[in-house]
Order: structure tokens, then C-alpha cells, then sequence
């Protein structure tokens, strides 16, 4: 759970920041962030999967409400993000493999 917190306080601060700011940083930054976002579920699950194990539904429903209510809207937001510095011109196109 406190790596969980951890990545989504990551991803918040990434997401307090301007948008506008350089297209090299801001591209390091979205990949950075998509990397705490990816983490953050992996937590999520593993929350989830602990629960499961435990029989412990309130841990269950507690894991399923952070994907669907704290990860899901910042996911949104990256992806928006990203969308934005794409069609800014801050990436080429070309995938770096």
C-alpha cells in the first residue's frame, strides 16, 4: 500500500505541473509518470490479490474502488496529457523501440 501511495503521489506531481513546459522534458516526464502508473496498478492487484487469498472482501472492494475511482481518473489524465504533447509537435512519430 505505501508503494501504492507512493507512485499515485508521483503521478499527482507530474499532473500539478504545467503542461506547457519544454517537449524533451515534458516527454521525460509522461514516460516517467506512465511508468508510476503502471507500478500504482501493479500494486492495485497485488492489493488485490492479497485480499482474495485473505477472504477479506472489504480489502477486496477497497482495491477494485482505488482502480476504478483514484487510478482510472489519472490515467485519463495522462493519456490526455500525452495526447496534447503529441500534437504539439513534441514527439517524432518514430518509435525508439
Amino acid at each position: 500500500e505505501r508503494d501504492y501511495e507512493t507512485n499515485l503521489s508521483k503521478i499527482r506531481s507530474f499532473l500539478a505541473q504545467p503542461s506547457y513546459s519544454n517537449a524533451q522534458g515534458n516527454a521525460a516526464n509522461i514516460s516517467q509518470c506512465e511508468k508510476a502508473l503502471r507500478d500504482a496498478k501493479n500494486c492495485v492487484h497485488a492489493m488485490q490479490g492479497m485480499a482474495e487469498i485473505e477472504g477479506d472482501p472489504f480489502k477486496l472492494e477497497d482495491a477494485k474502488r482505488k482502480l476504478e475511482r483514484e487510478v482510472g481518473p489519472l490515467e485519463e489524465e495522462i493519456r490526455g496529457r500525452k495526447g496534447h504533447h503529441i500534437a504539439r509537435g513534441g514527439a517524432s512519430g518514430v518509435s525508439a523501440g
